[in-house]
């Protein structure tokens, strides 16, 4: 029997249908009392842990000011990675890390003038570090070589190949061979304050996959410790936490996740005689993804070889599915899946075949003017959202802690999008 996860399948229905009522379609959703709910849950599981605790929020998941908002008022730092995502920390009074690669100088001085610390992704970007301004704290990212993390995510020969983070393909990070040499540079300059990083995978659900990379990591800090005397100040093992999309999938128990962590500290702080650092870790999909939803309006149902349900939204709202081919799950607003199913693909407006958000889905029998809810739209939905065909971005509306539907962003408008034209 298939046990349904019901953190897959949740959704507002009673304020999604005063949403729609009101509002027109399509827009975003998301729910404050859950952003904050998983802030605090995985913060709380990795501080009873780590006396020296420090999350960051991946600011690329969702970069809403008002989602920010939420998250930084409960604590959490910023892990930012363009001079937009550093400019709007600090716009917000945050603090944080920023981890960009194949920086511009130009770059790196802007996010180091928005306070945050620096985290290098290539060696060669030390002589620009001295141009700018030596800093007293300093990290490097690093690439282990491999993908073989025994995490069931970088290393899946089925995760789609922009998804892998680590090995000789990976454009990400400092190779572990030239760590000890990175840091070296890095003394010479004048640096007084060390940290390290390393992120090989996304969305992993395997629960020893964070305990690995830690392992890994701390093997690295431990043979820059012996060469060069080096005690880190913070050790950032990035993000990658999954959520479930599909109903059936279970979701990372993340108690365990904190135990593996604390486990390779206990082992390699002592075997590599390295002072207890700052854990930093650096989600954004586990705090946002199950917090928001994607709402669209039937328009047009095609009966074919395939039945199409065609919405108002399409791949500019929410790119995942024709990027990377991903699941999402699909609810039709107050119609029961108990009854008679059909199969259908459910598509937008968009004149590309991959504009399509869910194919050959069982759903309850859908009409033209019924809304379809796309599930686990809170991250890396409308930060990755885009214009083609001149398709505009929707709205967003946040269902605040006392019920209140707010607007957070109007949805564009045709003049927005030749705005920038010079005349």
């Amino acid at each position: 029997m298939t046990v349904i996860n019901p953190k897959v399948i949740a959704l507002p229905e009673e304020k999604i249908r005063e949403a729609v009522e009101r509002f027109d379609t399509p827009f975003f959703i998301y729910d404050e009392a859950k952003i904050r709910a998983n802030c605090r849950a995985l913060a709380g599981v990795f501080a009873r842990r780590f006396e020296r605790f420090e999350p960051l929020y991946a600011v690329k998941a969702n970069t809403n000011p008002r989602i920010l908002e939420i998250i930084f008022s409960e604590g959490w730092g910023a892990d930012a990675s363009s001079e937009a995502e550093a400019w709007i920390t600090k716009k917000l009074g945050a603090g944080g890390m920023y981890t960009g690669n194949y920086n511009t100088e130009s770059e790196l001085r802007f996010a180091r003038d928005c306070g945050l610390l620096l985290n290098l992704d290539d060696i060669t970007l030390v002589p620009v570090v001295e141009r700018i301004g030596v800093p007293e704290f300093l990290s490097f990212r690093i690439n282990p070589g491999s993908t073989e993390t025994g995490d069931g995510g970088a290393g899946d020969p089925t995760r789609p190949k922009s998804l892998v983070f680590a090995g000789p393909d990976a454009k990400y990070g400092v190779d572990v061979d030239d760590a000890v040499e990175a840091y070296r540079r890095a003394k010479e300059l004048g640096v007084k304050r060390f940290g390290m990083h390393m992120m090989t995978g996304s969305n992993v659900l395997a629960e020893e996959y964070s305990e690995v990379i830690t392992r890994k990591l701390l093997d690295v800090a431990g043979r820059v410790r012996r060469e060069l005397g080096i005690q880190f100040e913070r050790i950032n093992i990035g993000g990658g936490f999954g959520v479930p999309y599909r109903p059936d999938e279970k979701s990372l128990d993340i108690e365990r996740v904190a135990d593996g962590v604390r486990h390779a500290f206990d082992d390699k702080l002592r075997e590599h005689d390295l002072t207890e650092p700052t854990l930093m870790i650096e989600p954004g999909r586990w705090v946002m993804a199950d917090c928001g939803w994607l709402v669209g309006k039937v328009h047009v149902i095609k009966s074919s070889r395939i039945r199409f349900v065609g919405i108002d939204a399409g791949m500019n709202d929410l790119p995942r599915p024709s990027i990377y081919d991903a699941y999402h799950h699909v609810t039709v607003l107050g119609k029961p899946t108990a009854g008679p199913l059909e199969e259908v693909n459910v598509v937008g407006r968009l004149c590309e075949n991959n504009d399509q958000f869910a194919k050959r889905r069982k759903l309850p029998p859908v009409e033209v003017g019924d809304f379809i809810v796309i599930h686990n739209a809170g991250a890396h939905s409308y930060a990755m959202g885009h214009n083609y065909n001149n398709r505009l971005r929707s709205a967003e509306y946040l269902i605040t802690t006392s019920g209140e539907l707010r607007k957070i962003r109007r949805a564009e408008t045709i003049e927005d999008l030749f705005k920038t034209v010079e005349v």
